[in-house]
């Protein structure tokens, strides 16, 4: 969400999220950000990819202190919740944000001949959200709306996993022999590190759909598939992340945070890499192309419910 007009909903941000932020700054032990994974404990390849995206946290070398991710960027997007695959649309604002303990997103878009549509997922539950100017009131304030979104709460709840950070953190996890939520406690959950054609491939169960990953050369993810239950039928996605970096250059030193200015992508400069491009295609056919512009690790986010929303109007 815009800043101006995310007031309402980050007025109840809890404060559980607002320790995780400041821990994950701060590099320091983090009970309160919920679960998370030694590196000690799960394959050296994650441990090596988790250091080189920059979650891994703390004297300890965790993976879990960075539990949202939100990233800022436009290009080009199809509407996949339409019934059939139209044209790519342009988008000149494109912003997703995704909450991993929660197992929830928030895609927030807009373009030239494109409204501004917000699309909700949490759990098992979807809703679009948005915003209007209440004039009746002394003032005047903008007022939050909700709109049920079940029918496509599945397709939704499968992309999350698409974000290159979140998948990853789940292979870290079900290494771990740990469930990813807000709940810590111990789970078996199929998952594997091999080696495919010289690069390093990852791949982990979630919700019995399996998604696999493979890191590039510095050891980042370079591509997320696996198949996606849209209401045109069955398709294989393939979400490709290039140019990771911190700040204004692209850099091969994990440690580099000192890059600021509009360059720079990681925005809170915590030490989190983001890609600069990513790409999702379907049958050989771009669907989201989109050049990155910020991003942050932790940032202030709640997802309320609708009916707790109704109430606070």
């Amino acid at each position: 969400m815009r800043a101006g007009k995310r007031l309402m909903v980050t007025a109840v941000v809890s404060l559980g999220a607002g320790l995780a932020a400041s821990a994950a700054w701060a590099q320091s032990p983090c009970a309160a950000c919920g679960p998370q994974v030694a590196i000690k404990d799960i394959p050296k390849a994650l441990g090596e990819a988790g250091t080189a995206m920059g979650l891994v946290r703390s004297q300890q070398l965790l993976i879990g202190q960075i539990n949202i991710y939100e990233m800022l960027g436009k290009g080009t997007m199809v509407d996949l919740e339409a019934p059939s695959l139209g044209q790519p649309m342009e988008v000149s604002r494109y912003v997703v944000n995704v909450q991993q303990q929660q197992w929830a997103s928030r895609v927030d878009f807009e373009g030239p001949q494109t409204p501004r549509t917000i699309r909700v997922v949490k759990g098992d539950r979807a809703w679009n959200e948005s915003w209007s100017e209440e004039k009746t009131k002394l003032g005047k304030f903008n007022k939050l709306k909700t709109a049920p979104a079940d029918a496509v709460a599945k397709l939704r709840q499968q992309m999350v996993w698409l974000e290159p950070h979140a998948f990853f953190t789940q292979v870290a996890f079900a290494a771990g022999k740990k469930c990813l939520g807000e709940v810590p406690k111990a789970c078996t959950t199929a998952n594997s590190v091999s080696e495919e054609g010289g690069k390093t491939v990852l791949s982990v169960e979630i919700n019995g759909r399996t998604y696999k990953g493979t890191l590039d050369a510095k050891k980042r993810i370079g591509s997320v598939e696996t198949t996606l239950s849209l209401p045109s039928g069955e398709k294989k996605i393939v979400a490709s992340y290039t140019g990771w970096r911190t700040g204004a250059a692209d850099t091969t030193n994990a440690k580099d945070v000192s890059a600021e200015g509009d360059a720079a992508l990681d925005k809170f400069h915590n030490g989190v890499y983001w890609p600069e491009k990513i790409v999702y295609e379907i049958d050989g056919a771009k669907v989201l192309d989109i050049t990155v512009s910020g991003g942050w690790g932790n940032p202030y986010t709640v997802y309320p419910d609708p009916d707790l929303i109704a109430k606070t109007q």
